[in-house]
């Protein structure tokens, strides 16, 4: 019997970045943070957008999915869209049931037109604070409060992408709203950022918020938490967060991997996206989880949060 190929002739590349084989996964695991984009003459971006990125279509999220085994998946409203989510309805209807997806809506957003993204598969809005939020938190609650009112009807949950700092200010609230909540990007918390003691009391915020059963942490985009940019260097924070409850944590690649920083980038030149492996990045959270927990996060959870 011949040997099987080296790992490097079974890699992949997906919008010129190679991917790793990746671990083996179990049946249905979901990636629950990724974006589309594209192509902007059919899809066109906000004029007040961020930056401009390149295609990245439901065909190249399939690719790389079929590569890693992964058969679920949950498109997140990318910013330069706004309040346009025509490319994240047309991608959920090209992937059918296999998808689910998280919306940005206009706080007087109408009800029809919600009822219709509920069934098309929406079943969540993203609240996009970063750090602005730390800016005005008095407007930052005020808009995460009527939004979740918005939605609570129709059992969405709500998505923020936030910081330590707007945690701190959130910390009473989140477990109060009439709707889950998810932290992106866990949570905001950046164990090596230069201040410690913000890391360790962002990380213990998160823990004492998932135990409340009310909110839900992403183990999402480790090269936004860690500068080595790997679960390696995310080690502790993992222990904790899944430690604290494995019932309420997700995993979500965040690809195509969107580049640069609000102070680099640029509305009308196009940011290319990081190359990120995301097979070996999987096979690193593969080796920091037991079995158990690995289905969990890969599988069980998301299927309850995003009614699978």
């Amino acid at each position: 019997m011949s040997a099987p190929p080296p790992p490097e002739a079974r890699a992949v590349h997906v919008l010129g970045t190679r991917h790793s084989p990746g671990p083996a996964l179990p049946d249905h695991a979901c990636d629950t943070h990724v974006h589309v984009f594209g192509p902007a003459d059919r899809h066109p971006y906000a004029a007040d957008r961020g930056y401009l990125p390149p295609d990245a279509l439901p065909a190249d999220l399939r690719q790389l999915h079929r590569h890693l085994g992964i058969t679920r998946a949950v498109l997140v409203q990318p910013s330069p869209y706004g309040t346009d989510n025509t490319r994240l309805l047309d991608a959920l209807s090209a992937l059918g049931d296999s998808a689910r997806g998280v919306a940005v809506i206009d706080p007087g957003a109408d009800a029809r037109e919600l009822r219709a993204m509920d069934r098309a598969g929406v079943r969540a809005v993203r609240v996009n604070l970063g750090a602005r939020a730390s800016n005005d938190l008095e407007h930052a609650r005020e808009r995460v409060q009527a939004t979740a009112r918005v939605i609570a009807d129709l059992g969405w949950h709500l998505d923020l992408h936030l910081d330590t700092a707007a945690l701190t200010a959130f910390e009473d609230l989140l477990p109060r709203l009439p709707v889950p909540v998810v932290l992106d990007h866990f949570a905001g918390v950046k164990p090596a950022a230069g201040d410690t003691g913000a890391s360790a009391d962002g990380l213990a915020r998160t823990c004492r918020l998932l135990d409340t059963g009310r909110v839900w942490v992403k183990l999402s985009a480790p090269y936004r938490a860690a500068p080595g940019g790997s679960y390696d260097d995310l080690a502790e924070v993992l222990t904790a967060l899944v430690g604290t409850r494995a019932d309420r944590a997700l995993w979500g690649s965040d690809w195509p991997h969107t580049g640069g920083s609000p102070a680099t980038r640029h509305p009308d030149r196009v940011e290319p996206f990081l190359p990120v492996d995301d097979g070996l990045s999987l096979t690193r959270l593969h080796a920091r989880l037991d079995t158990p927990h690995l289905r969990q996060v890969l599988v069980d959870n998301p299927a309850e949060l995003y009614g699978w």
